[in-house]
This record gives C-alpha cells, structure tokens and sequence, in this order.
C-alpha cells in the first residue's frame, strides 16, 4: 500500500468513475485499475463493487480504509503544500469556507484587502451552510472556516469567537409594530412572518426562542436566502427575524427597521475554526492574524 494507491482509492470513492479518476489525477486509465486491484491483492480485501450503471461503490472494508486513507492523503499534500510555504516564505494558498452570512456580509473587503498586501497569495473560498465548513475543516479538506453559528463546542477543533451577531426582528418603516416602543412576544403573534429556511442556524435559534416564550409564529413563507428575506420585508408583506449583520445597509438606508427580538439572549457568534492538530505555517498564521485583528475591530465598531 503505497501513496500512489491510496490517492487513486480515494479518488475513486468520492467519484465513483476510473475515467474521472484517471483524468482528476492525469493518468491512464489501466493504471488506475491496476492499482486498485494491486491495493486491494495486497489487503486481501475487496474495497470496490460495481453497479449497474457501473459506478464502483465502496464496501464496508472500503469505507473503513476511506476514513484513512483520505487523512493520509491529506496530510501528504498539506505537508507538500507547507514545505513549499517555507521555502518560498510569501507564496502559497488559502483554502478558507464560509457560511453565508460572513461570506456575504463580512469577509469580502477584507479579503480584498488581504490580497492587496500579499499579491502572490492564492485564497479560494467556498461558501456553504455552517454545518458543511465545519465537516469540511475536520475531514481536512479547508485550511480554516469563519461561520455564523449558535453555541459551539467540538474536541476536534479549535474555535475562536470572534463577533457577537445576536438575531433581531426587521420590518417596514409602515409596519403597524413600527410605532410601537416596546414589542412584547405576544405581540407577534397577530402578524405573518418570512423566516429562513429549516434547519439554518438563524432558524434554529428563532424556533428555540419562540418556544421559550411559548408562542406559535404565523410563517406565511421560508426563504434560504437573507438577501431575498429582506426584499420581501422592504416590501411590507410581514415580519422577519435575521442577524442584525446582515441589514447594517437596509437600515441606513431606511429600506427596513430593526426591533430588539423581545426576551432574547443571543447565542449566535461568528467563529473562525480550525483543526487542533493542525500545523500552521508562516501563511496561514499570518492570515489568521490579519482576519482575527480585523473582525475584532470590526466587532468593536457595530456594538
């Protein structure tokens, strides 16, 4: 079992095809099969069945060597990646995720400036919900995430708090609530509301609030996108509930309006998150200072 092997293996898993294995890694295709049946001769095992539209499915040992042998896999080409950072000192790549709210509301002048100050420095950034960066820091396939989440604890990563973004209520300037100085719960049971889709963080955290103080929302419709949430608010059709960095720029412009969510304790932050056993190099060190520094600042502006 060799490097060579365990590339091709993982490959194979997660495409399910020799061709696009053969193509992702620039091989020939009977060298792809030839070391799938070495590795799986010298394991005395078979990882791969095929099915009937020919797609090579893991079995159960298959799937036990995946857990392996994509860290093994990784590590390798992160330790490739970090002796080339040393060597060169300021080339190198950034593989950041994001979930929506930071990646959309925070990151990108910050990014940008980043890029300005270290021309040769590659970032690409994904954007996905919460719950996916996370998997996809700890399964090595990210450097770091930064995402909006409720509490957050996990033995296998390193977090850093670094903005409170509590939930707020948004409304139209002629919203009959609008006009009046203290909202109560109770309040908002009359009216409909436009939440996001189930299952997002800011969904979760308004459906633990509403419960807590025992009243039932009147949803007229659940949107996965804030930015759409907030045009059909700027068009007077209900009530929303969204992070409050999400709309710094509606309410200046006095498209919305924000009310304090009556009785709410926030528990959503954005985090940066990283592996714990993680080695970070001059690169990703350096990153990471400049991010940590900048969204504090930022934090101490919006409070």
């Amino acid at each position: 079992m060799n490097l060579q092997q365990l590339k091709i293996f993982v490959s194979t898993a997660q495409t399910g095809k020799l061709i696009k294995t053969a193509e992702l890694l620039k091989l020939k295709q009977p060298t792809v099969t030839f070391h799938l049946n070495r590795l799986q001769e010298n394991l005395g095992v078979q990882l791969f069945t095929q099915s009937s539209s020919r797609n090579w499915i893991l079995t159960d040992a298959g799937q036990a060597l995946y857990y392996y042998a994509m860290q093994i896999v990784h590590l390798a080409d992160e330790s490739e990646r970090v002796m080339k950072e040393y060597k060169s000192l300021h080339r190198g790549n950034v593989s950041l995720g994001a979930s929506y709210t930071p990646a959309s509301y925070i990151l990108p002048p910050y990014l940008a400036n980043f890029q300005k100050q270290h021309e040769e420095v590659h970032i690409s950034l994904m954007v996905k919900k919460a719950p996916s960066i996370l998997e996809k820091v700890k399964n090595y396939e990210l450097d770091l995430g930064v995402i909006a989440y409720g509490k957050l604890q996990d033995n296998n990563l390193s977090i850093i708090p670094i903005i409170e973004d509590k939930l707020v209520l948004i409304m139209h300037p002629d919203h009959p609530l609008n006009h009046i100085e203290t909202i109560r719960p109770a309040d908002l049971t009359p009216f409909p509301f436009i939440l996001h889709e189930k299952n997002s963080v800011s969904r979760r955290l308004t459906e633990k609030w509403a419960l807590e103080n025992n009243i039932e929302l009147t949803i007229r419709m659940e949107i996965g996108s804030i930015q759409t949430i907030k045009e059909a608010i700027a068009s007077n059709i209900g009530l929303s509930i969204v992070p409050k960095l999400s709309i710094e720029r509606e309410i200046k412009e006095g498209r919305l309006v924000e009310k304090p969510l009556p009785n709410y304790i926030n528990e959503r932050f954005i985090y940066i998150i990283y592996r714990k056993n993680q080695l970070l190099t001059p690169l990703m060190e350096k990153f990471m200072n400049f991010l940590t520094i900048s969204l504090k600042e930022l934090n101490k502006a919006v409070k």
